[in-house]
This record gives structure tokens, C-alpha cells and sequence, in this order.
């Protein structure tokens, strides 16, 4: 459960809204359950201008040991970091230019493979997550059934990563 920092008590839970996806490298997934961990690190950003936001989340995932990848996975990791682009609706009939323009300038198959474009209803998934806006990249723990165990937005300061890093690091879990 996730708890509200100014007051302490617990957040109404939330559910990561289901919808479909598609890596870089072309595999269509079906979020949340496709995701590739127990307990995922979804960075969810809804802006160009994020990425290099997005960029510390995921160096700071991979310096505590998160896999970068998932790829050659048998099954599903304990733990994982993936990053969601959301677009909106509207832009679905361009994703063949916008998906290949990022695989074109990353073309890093480890980074291809955890980026996961969602175009859809951004409003409407900004809303099912209590996100107020789209102006900070939102970084949430996720398990496959949908719950969000710990989220934090903008910057990954050390506040931040002390709290998603306790719920990525639960034990118990399959």
C-alpha cells in the first residue's frame, strides 16, 4: 500500500490501468500483467522533454542492481525497470514514424526491449493512477496484478528511491 508522505496515511489503493503496449523491438504486451518483474519500476513519462528524467530513474534502477533487461528471461525476474512512453490516442495511426524514430536513435536492444509505448486515452490514464497532470515522470511499483506498491514523481532524489526501493526489495514474493 502506498501512503501519502505530507500526511501518512495510507493512499486508496491503485490499480496500473490495463491497456496494450509495445516494446521498441516490436513485441505487443499487455500491461500490467506482461510486465517483465514480480515488482516492476514503471517510469511513466508523457512528454518528449522527460527523457532524460527518465534516463536518471532508470541509471538509478540499474546501479542498485535492477536488471536493465529482461530480455532472455525464461519467466518473470523478481525485479525489473521498464520505461512507458504514453501518447495519446490520437497519435496510434503515426506509431510506425514515432516507435521507429526512437529505434532508430536508441538502438541499444536492451533499452529497446524495456521501452514500452502506450497510446491511449492519456487523460483517462493519468486519472485511473491519481496522476494530477503530465508535467513530472512518474516512477511506480507495480506488481503483475496491477497494484501500484509505491510510487514517486519528478526527480529521483534520494527521498524517492528510499521508498520505491524498500517495495521493490519485499521479500515473499514469487
Amino acid at each position: 500500500m502506498t501512503s501519502d508522505a505530507s500526511t501518512g496515511r495510507p493512499d486508496p489503493p491503485v490499480r496500473f490501468p490495463d491497456v496494450t503496449g509495445r516494446t521498441l523491438l516490436d513485441e505487443e504486451l499487455r500491461l500490467p500483467a506482461d510486465l517483465p518483474g514480480v515488482r516492476t519500476l514503471a517510469v511513466v513519462a508523457f512528454r518528449r522533454r522527460h527523457q532524460t528524467t527518465v534516463d536518471r530513474w532508470i541509471d538509478r534502477a540499474v546501479a542498485a542492481g535492477i536488471p536493465p533487461t529482461s530480455r532472455g528471461a525464461a519467466g518473470p525476474l523478481r525485479v525489473a525497470v521498464v520505461e512507458v512512453p504514453v501518447l495519446g490516442a490520437q497519435w496510434r495511426v503515426a506509431r510506425r514514424v514515432i516507435d521507429g524514430g526512437m529505434s532508430s536513435a536508441i538502438r541499444d536492444p536492451d533499452v529497446l526491449a524495456r521501452t514500452i509505448t502506450v497510446y491511449t486515452d492519456a487523460t483517462r490514464f493519468r486519472r485511473s493512477l491519481g496522476i494530477r497532470g503530465g508535467g513530472e515522470v512518474q516512477a511506480l511499483v507495480v506488481d503483475r496484478e496491477g497494484s501500484v506498491l509505491a510510487r514517486a514523481s519528478g526527480e529521483p532524489d534520494d527521498a524517492a528511491w528510499a521508498g520505491l526501493a524498500a517495495a521493490l526489495d519485499a521479500r515473499g514474493d514469487a
